[in-house]
């Protein structure tokens, strides 16, 4: 009988040791990704388009069983923080925007970004979230309306030279003589690579293939007005244009005076 009353002190003696041991193997606070429709999500990477903004959030909660209040959230990407703020409390939501936007003339496609948000509670304990971005930075070309004007022998109006081109003549001449400027090389395209050329890299790729330029273009009739669609492209100062040319419109018979329009990008 003493043996077994023996062996049960012990076995209450173990457990209640092991029910009063203090230590909390996960003491750190709870952070997750805000998930609202349109928000950045948790995917393995959000792809996103350049200058367009994306609403993303963090919601961050104290330990459970800790219940140390929250003191700080800092968010960051490549390098900027974008928030940095003290809180309080046992729950925190933060919501913002982020955008990218290129200064420069980089024709890479994709950089990959994160969006680190870390959470600390008084206790000096913290958790962060990630939110993984692929950045489509191939910016979509934007078609712009052009109006060149030539009035017999006076000077073009509507910035055709910007393009690096002169008209040279268009009095008693049968079609609009449309030539390269010095340092430019003027081609003609097929129409169809006009709507097929939709991004910065499909432009350089469509001049990189071309191999001999052209001296003129005259197929814009001086005697009558026309709709068209021709689509010319220059290289003029490192800079590709390409050149969708939908009317020509005489403004007298004679042809001395001729509007032509269209787009380009």
């Amino acid at each position: 009988m003493k043996k077994l009353a023996l062996a049960l002190v012990c076995l209450v003696s173990v457990a209640f040791f092991a029910s009063c041991d203090p230590t909390i193997q996960n003491p750190e606070p709870v952070i997750s990704i805000v998930a609202e429709e349109g928000f950045l999500t948790d995917a393995q990477e959000n792809v996103l388009d350049m200058d367009v903004a994306y609403p993303y959030g963090f919601m961050a909660t104290s330990n459970t069983q800790t219940l140390k209040e929250l003191s700080r959230m800092v968010i960051v990407c490549g390098g900027t923080t974008l928030c940095d703020t003290a809180i309080s409390g046992t729950a925190f939501t933060y919501k913002g925007e982020i955008i990218f936007t290129d200064s420069d003339d980089s024709r890479e496609i994709v950089d990959h970004y994160e969006i680190v948000a870390t959470v600390t509670d008084v206790a000096g304990q913290t958790a962060s979230a990630t939110i993984k971005i692929a950045l489509n930075k191939e910016t979509a070309l934007v078609a712009t309306d052009f109006s060149w004007n030539r009035h017999g022998a006076a000077a073009v109006t509507g910035g055709i030279e910007e393009f690096g081109l002169s008209w040279t003549s268009n009095t008693k001449d049968v079609f609009a003589n449309i030539r390269p400027l010095d340092g430019a090389v003027l081609y003609e395209f097929d129409p169809s690579v006009w709507e097929a050329t939709t991004t910065e890299a499909e432009k350089a790729a469509l001049f990189s293939e071309q191999q001999i330029g052209i001296a003129v273009f005259n197929k814009v009739s001086c005697y009558a007005s026309h709709n068209y669609d021709f689509v010319i492209g220059t290289t003029y100062n490192g800079v590709n244009h390409l050149i969708h040319i939908t009317r020509g419109e005489v403004h007298d018979f004679k042809g001395t005076d001729v509007t032509i329009t269209g787009q380009a990008k």
